[in-house]
């Protein structure tokens, strides 16, 4: 694995406390059955009728089995045999899954129709149901177990190892070591195999615990390791016939099971989410009830503001839209290897009914994630740490999820960068437009099919959209859907997402003209968000420039761009071709 992936593994690690608990445990028992001659200097196998089912004293810390043996010496030496058959097992599992899969992948044709029934062959077989039959027929041992426990795992790895080389295969460094003449077995090891590590390392992360399970179940039936050799599934079964009198035969190993286990899969979680670059997860705050974290209720509730909002008059529900007071957005959570950056940072930001406002800035500045805490989605590893956000002169800072899904669509809709990501596939533009009318105002079937017609003219698309799917219309036509999903409601606030980046830039203006027209119509206040200075220039009546999470400058749209005074505007500003600034105030 690279050093990053290492490094976000060590960092989410450190900041999750039930890892780190759950790694010490196993840390020690590992080490505790690795020295288990110097940890218990008890024979495992030394019997002593005269101290059968003893309970746990200070010589036998664990008590004693049937046999007067040591439970917690047979825990140890059961421990090692126990992690050693799962490892050794997952070592052949992987080596087989792993060159199966890439091996079908890679060449395809007959080897990986032949490769694939196989594996489905053998998958569809309960895994536990064919390792018992395996190792029956095998009599029963440490070799069959690990036959069995192997002969049962691979195929799910092959199938998943498959999907992934075929993918990689496609690469373009795959088809260029081709070309160079590389050989096969080259390609498969280094330009294929090497990429695999991390998508490998997690799944036997993942599966180890499984393996763990089938290990124990299949001793605890009698068909693993024979007796009187210890090992936890065996101690199982061995002690369930005195678990009501002695109830520690079954507790410890049971115990020492479930820990592992539960370990394993837990980090195989982190390695996932360290491979996969994905948001850290789990309960951010172990020691609180749910529902406790940021459920506190507002002190007036949103359906009023919804309830005047449906008046039609925006002065109505106070003074501003969107009003924002020394916003501040930091990563709260401290399993995050960003814990602590400051996202938006004593942001400042007013936007009055009818008003639209352009948001400049380069990527990374804080554009889009001002844009979501405007919708309410900031969502964890993100939380709102200082100033108000305010929408129609009420604080959101307590609204619950709930409360926002009343406002969101009806009052205030957005308008994404790529339209496809707002449009589904497999649903009619017309059904799509349809169900965000009937979530937030449940009109009639005559009224809901009128406003349909009417949006779409609005936006001038023809009737026939209504029943074709996103992928029959071209982009221009699809994101003039996404608006008509926007306003069909008649919302309040209007924010827009960089909407023209994916387009032409004849089809720009046409979309740009379009949302100015429908602004002036229904009184619309726009948040138009967007890296290109031309385009905002053509939308917006005021404009805040944004850098590193903070305004740099904000003003009337010929001011800023006619004299900018901030020295980071006017870079941006001279970045245009053709663009000519007058010189900067003295002392700017």
């Amino acid at each position: 694995m690279s050093d990053r992936v290492l490094r976000r593994f060590a960092v989410g690690l450190r900041r999750d406390p039930v890892g780190i608990l759950l790694l010490a445990f196993v840390a020690t028992i590992v080490v505790a059955v690795t020295a288990a001659p110097v940890v218990s200097g008890m024979d495992p196998l030394a019997t002593d009728f005269r101290q059968v089912l003893l309970p746990p004293n200070s010589v036998n810390w664990f008590g004693t089995d049937d046999f007067g043996r040591d439970v917690f010496t047979r825990l140890l030496y059961g421990g090692r045999t126990s992690l050693q058959v799962a490892a050794l097992a997952v070592l052949i599992v992987m080596t087989i899954g792993v060159t199966v899969g890439v091996v079908a992948g890679y060449f395809g044709g007959a080897v990986d129709l032949v490769l694939t029934k196989v594996i489905d062959v053998l998958l569809a077989f309960p895994r536990l149901v064919l390792a018992i039959a395996v190792a029956a027929l095998m009599g029963g041992g440490t070799v069959p177990l690990i036959i069995a426990i192997s002969a049962v795992a691979w195929p799910a790895y092959a199938r998943i190892i498959r999907g992934f080389t075929l993918q990689i295969a496609q690469e373009g460094y795959v088809a260029a070591a081709r070309c160079l003449g590389t050989p096969t077995w080259k390609i498969l090891t280094r330009h294929i195999a090497l990429n695999l590590v991390g998508p490998i390392l997690v799944l036997a992360m993942l599966d180890i615990g499984n393996l763990i399970l089938v290990v124990s179940a299949l001793s605890f039936l009698g068909l693993g390791v024979p007796p009187p050799a210890p090992e936890w599934g065996a101690m199982l079964n061995e002690g369930r016939g005195s678990m009501e009198i002695a109830p520690w035969l079954v507790l410890a190993p049971g115990l020492a099971i479930f820990v592992v286990v539960l370990a394993a899969n837990y980090f195989g979680d982190i390695v996932r989410d360290s491979v996969e670059g994905r948001p850290v997860h789990g309960p951010r705050h172990w020691l609180r009830l749910p529902g406790t974290v940021g459920s506190r209720r507002p002190d007036r509730a949103p359906a009023a503001v919804a309830t005047a909002a449906s008046t039609g008059n925006p002065a109505e529900v106070g003074a501003g839209v969107l009003d924002l007071q020394g916003v501040g957005v930091e990563v709260t959570d401290r399993r995050s290897p960003y814990f602590g950056r400051s996202i938006l940072h004593d942001v400042s930001l007013h936007v009055a009914p009818g008003e639209s406002l352009g948001l400049i800035g380069e990527s990374g500045s804080g554009k889009s994630t001002l844009a979501a805490l405007a919708l309410g989605l900031t969502r964890p590893p993100l939380e709102l740490t200082a100033g108000r956000a305010c929408l129609f002169g009420e604080n959101t800072a307590g609204w619950t999820w709930d409360d926002w899904q009343k406002v969101r669509g009806r009052m205030v809709s957005l308008v994404n960068q790529d339209p496809l990501s707002a449009l589904n596939p497999v649903l009619r533009v017309g059904d799509q437009i349809r169900e965000v009318m009937q979530v937030h105002l449940a009109p009639s079937r005559a009224a809901v099919e009128h406003r349909l017609r009417e949006v779409l003219d609005e936006v001038h698309l023809p009737d026939r959209i209504i029943r074709q799917f996103p992928h029959e219309l071209s982009g221009g036509m699809r994101q003039r859907a996404v608006i008509a999903m926007a306003i069909v409601n008649r919302p309040r606030l209007l924010i827009a997402d960089e909407p023209t980046t994916a387009l032409d830039v004849s089809t720009q203006i046409r979309i740009l003209d379009l949302l100015r027209a429908l602004q002036d119509r229904y009184g619309l206040a726009l948040l138009f968000v967007s890296h290109d200075l031309r385009v905002v220039a053509r939308v917006a009546d005021r404009v805040a420039i944004m850098r590193d999470g903070a305004v740099m400058e904000t003003g009337a749209t010929a001011s800023v761009f006619g004299g900018a005074t901030h020295p980071y505007t006017r870079e941006l500003l001279t970045a245009m071709p053709g663009r000519r600034l007058r010189p900067a105030p003295s002392g700017a």
